[in-house]
C-alpha cells in the first residue's frame, strides 16, 4: 500500500520536472534560431578603417514580391538623398515589368565610404521587413596604395628631372642643337609629372566615394498565396489545358480517314481475300 500512495506524490513532481525541461528547451531553441538568423544575415566585417587605401564597391541582390519592388527601391533612392549630395549620390536607377508576377530593377549610388557598409545593412533589414530575401551580398577591393606610391614616386623623379635641365638651360650658352634637345626633354618630363599626378588624382577619386549597386528581382523569390495570383494562375493553366485538347481533336480529325481504313481493312480484310480469291481462282472443267 505504501508503494502505490507513493505514486500520486511523485506524479506532480514528474510534471513540474517535465515542463522545466520543455521550457529549457524551448528557450534554448529561440535563443539558437535568433542566432541563426543574426548570423544569416550579417554582412562580412569589412570597412574603410579595415582595410585603408582599399577602394570597396558592394553589390546586394534581392529576392521580393512584385507588388513591393517599386516602393522598396524608392525608399532607398530616398534614403540616399536624405543624406546629402557630399555624402551619396545616385547614378544609376533601372525598372522593368516582364509580366504582372516578373520585375526587375536596379539603384547604383556612389557614397561616402564610411557610410556605404551601414546603408548596405539599413537596405537589407528594409527588405527582410518587407518579406524579402538577400539572395547575393558581394564586396569587392581594388588596393590603390600602390597607385598612390608609384604616382608620387613618379612625380618627384620628373619633378627632379626636370629642374635639373631647367638649370643646364639657364647656365651659359648652349649651341642651339642642344639647347633644342633640353627644351624637348623638360617637356617629356613635364608631361610624365603630369601623367604621375594623374594616376594618383584617378587613386584618390577612387578612395572618395564607395559605388553601391542595389539589384532587386522576383527570381529565386517564392511570392505567397493571394486571390489574384491565384486567379491568373488558374485561368492560365485552364487556357494551356484548352489549348491541348484543341490540339488533340485536329490530330484526331486528320487520323481520323486512315485510322477508319486501316480498321476497315482489318475487320473485313479477311472476307474480302476470300471472295478476291474465288474470283480470281481457275473454275474446274465440267466433265
Amino acid at each position: 500500500m505504501r508503494r502505490f500512495r507513493a505514486i500520486p506524490l511523485a506524479i506532480p513532481v514528474l510534471l513540474i520536472l517535465a515542463g522545466c525541461s520543455q521550457q529549457e528547451s524551448a528557450s534554448y531553441e529561440d535563443t539558437s534560431s535568433g542566432t541563426d538568423r543574426t548570423e544569416n544575415s550579417a554582412t562580412p566585417n569589412i570597412g574603410v578603417s579595415a582595410a585603408p587605401g582599399v577602394a570597396f564597391s558592394y553589390d546586394y541582390r534581392f529576392g521580393l514580391d512584385a507588388g513591393k519592388i517599386a516602393t522598396l527601391q524608392e525608399r532607398h533612392a530616398t534614403a540616399c538623398e536624405a543624406l546629402g549630395l557630399d555624402k551619396c549620390r545616385i547614378t544609376g536607377l533601372r525598372f522593368s515589368r516582364y509580366g504582372a508576377d516578373r520585375v526587375g530593377a536596379t539603384l547604383e549610388l556612389a557614397l561616402a565610404p564610411d557610410l556605404a557598409r551601414s546603408f548596405g545593412k539599413d537596405a537589407m533589414a528594409a527588405v527582410e521587413a518587407a518579406k524579402g530575401v538577400v539572395t547575393q551580398i558581394e564586396i569587392a577591393g581594388i588596393d590603390q596604395n600602390p597607385a598612390l606610391k608609384n604616382s608620387e614616386r613618379d612625380s618627384e623623379a620628373a619633378r627632379a628631372e626636370r629642374a635639373r635641365l631647367e638649370a643646364q638651360l639657364d647656365g651659359g650658352k648652349l649651341p642651339d642643337t642642344a639647347r633644342a634637345e633640353l627644351v624637348r626633354q623638360i617637356a617629356a618630363q613635364k608631361a610624365a609629372e603630369q601623367a604621375a599626378k594623374a594616376q594618383g588624382e584617378a587613386a584618390r577619386t577612387a578612395l572618395a566615394t564607395t559605388p553601391v549597386r542595389f539589384t532587386y528581382s522576383t527570381d529565386g523569390f517564392l511570392p505567397g498565396i493571394s486571390l489574384d495570383r491565384t486567379a491568373r494562375a488558374a485561368l492560365g493553366f485552364a487556357a494551356m489545358l484548352l489549348n491541348g485538347l484543341f490540339a488533340l481533336v485536329v490530330v484526331l480529325g486528320v487520323l481520323a480517314i486512315p485510322l477508319g481504313l486501316i480498321l476497315l481493312v482489318l475487320a473485313h480484310g479477311r472476307k474480302g481475300a476470300r471472295w478476291l480469291w474465288h474470283k480470281l481462282a481457275p473454275q474446274p472443267e465440267e466433265g
